[in-house]
């Protein structure tokens, strides 16, 4: 097994794979896909591998790395990661230019990051042949804590712990990709797989999936019950980013779904909406034209309950008139439940950190799953793919949430204030190692600029002033889940105090439902 000295020297692990990682000593190994030990080395969940195969990526070869920091490390460091930290270097074949090449970093607590293979800091497109015909990926160099036997658990994509591990994926480049803008990439992949859709919400069809024609029709809301919703009140669930209405809800019991069911006298239901491709104002025109379509006539009274960037296709209802010219009067909205909405945006979809925001949404679903992690899983996989083309800072859906952006500094004027809305919003601080490693470092950690946040959205941004009348909502019409609850940004609904707050909020008026 080829040894690591913690010098420069590069390391060959055969076929074309060589590792240097000065500063650590220990053994690294290259395993190839297709052999009989690589997954029971990564000790993996055939999840990963599955997603991957969907979306047309392929794992190729995983390298082990089982080594210690050195004490005092080599007195000049040159290899540095994105983040600008100490880093190992891994050059791998270059697979050509019909060919994208990304490595999944699992590092000795679980903690999951993409690489791209970069060259003089940049990410180098596929059509851009390597040096020496390999690609160069730069990857954190530091050994990070192991979980104590008793805080390890079943995770979602990887069980191992105590080792470093650097899955390398290659995907083709189809014809989809070829000069297209992101939006056009992303579209084309949510409109066959998030493809737009209002649907039955009910105790015994939300966890389902609408992956195929075939579900969506299935599942799709029909006009006459639409013309039934149009009768009394009804509740609106609105999902976010990466997600669909069944993936971002399903940690919601049976029994709840079963009482607000009753509440609402049948009238639930949801709405599937691009996220990425889309900004809440598109998706809010899509939903319109369709009611108008099914029910010309009738006019909807909603209670909504929405999740991270739903909240923001949530308020756009509301506001579309005065903010964006949309003609939103074929809705009212009586109330607005946001839970972990990004009212105030979130950083992390500042240009400069998209692969941040990717790899907190992946080490969460390795470490904390939410109940249906594959759905948020293939939405983190093609964004991955745009983000190795350094295109995934232009997507609309995704930079509604920019602070910084003009679609939240037009939604941010006018409103006004609802008593009736709630706002659900938590504080995490990682006590799992995973999260430690990844949160918990300075060049990510300074992009919250140490305010309080979910690994996603800040606290304070989903509750506080930003501008519009609506906010700040009052401390009363507020939960705010602490650090010790554990919550994260995907798993708010899975929290017993949110489903009680919840219940207790979903009892519209008598008269109404």
């Amino acid at each position: 097994m080829p040894r690591l000295e913690g010098d420069y020297r590069p390391v060959d692990l055969g076929r074309g794979y060589v590792l240097t990682a000065p500063g650590l000593r220990g053994n690294a190994e290259r395993r190839d896909a297709g052999t009989p030990d690589v997954r029971a080395a990564e000790q993996a969940t055939p999840l990963i591998d599955d997603a991957l195969a969907r979306n047309g990526m392929e794992s190729v070869a995983t390298i082990d790395i089982a080594a210690t920091e050195m004490p005092a490390g080599p007195s000049i460091h040159d290899l540095r990661d994105a983040h600008g930290d100490d880093a190992l270097l891994l050059e791998v074949p270059d697979f050509g230019p019909t060919n994208g090449q990304v490595v999944l970093s699992i590092n000795e607590a679980g903690a999951l990051t993409w690489h791209f293979p970069l060259e003089d800091g940049e990410i180098q497109p596929p059509a851009v042949r390597g040096a020496g015909a390999k690609k160069r990926f730069y990857i954190r160099r530091r050994v990070a804590p192991v979980p104590p036997p008793n805080a390890a658990r079943d995770r979602a994509l990887f069980g191992v712990i105590g080792r470093k591990l650097l899955k390398v994926i290659v995907y083709p480049i189809t014809d989809l990709f070829l000069g297209k803008p992101a939006e056009l990439v992303a579209e084309y992949w949510e409109k066959k797989n998030r493809a737009y859709g209002i649907r039955d919400f009910s105790p015994s069809n939300y966890r389902e999936a609408t992956a195929t024609p075939e579900d969506r029709r299935r599942l799709a809301l029909t006009p006459a019950q639409l013309g039934n919703f149009t009768k009394g009140r009804a509740l609106f669930f609105i999902h976010g980013t990466f997600s669909n209405a069944h993936g971002a809800f399903s940690d919601l019991p049976p029994d709840f779904m079963t009482t607000i069911h009753q509440r609402y006298q049948g009238r639930v239901f949801a709405l599937n909406h691009f996220t990425m491709s889309h900004d809440p104002q598109t998706n809010v025109r899509w939903f319109l034209d369709e009611i108008a379509r099914m029910s010309p006539a009738g006019k909807l009274d909603v209670d909504i309950v929405c999740h991270s960037r739903g909240g923001l296709v949530a308020r756009t209802l509301v506001d579309g008139q005065s903010a964006f010219g949309i003609d939103t009067s074929p809705v009212n909205v009586s109330r607005i439940a946001f839970v972990g909405v990004p009212n105030q945006g979130t950083p992390l979809t500042d240009p400069d950190h998209m692969s941040d925001m990717i790899d907190r949404f992946t080490t969460v679903l390795n470490v904390a799953p939410p109940g249906s992690p594959a759905d948020w899983l293939e939405g983190l996989l093609i964004a991955v793919k745009i983000l190795g083309h350094g295109a995934l800072k232009g997507l609309a859906g995704l930079q509604s949430m920019n602070p910084k952006g003009k679609f939240l500094a037009a939604l941010n004027t006018g409103g006004r204030q609802n008593p009736d809305n709630l706002a659900i919003a938590a504080d995490y601080d990682p006590t799992d190692e995973a999260l430690k490693s990844i949160v918990k470092d300075g060049a990510v950690d300074a992009i919250f600029q140490d305010a309080g946040n979910d690994l996603v959205v800040p606290e304070l941004g989903v509750y506080g002033e930003n501008g519009s009348g609506t906010f700040p909502i009052p401390t009363a019409a507020c939960l705010r889940l602490p650090a010790s609850a554990g919550v994260t940004h995907t798993t708010m609904f899975a929290n017993a105090d949110v489903q009680r707050r919840l219940n207790s909020w979903l009892n519209p008026p008598a008269g109404v439902a």
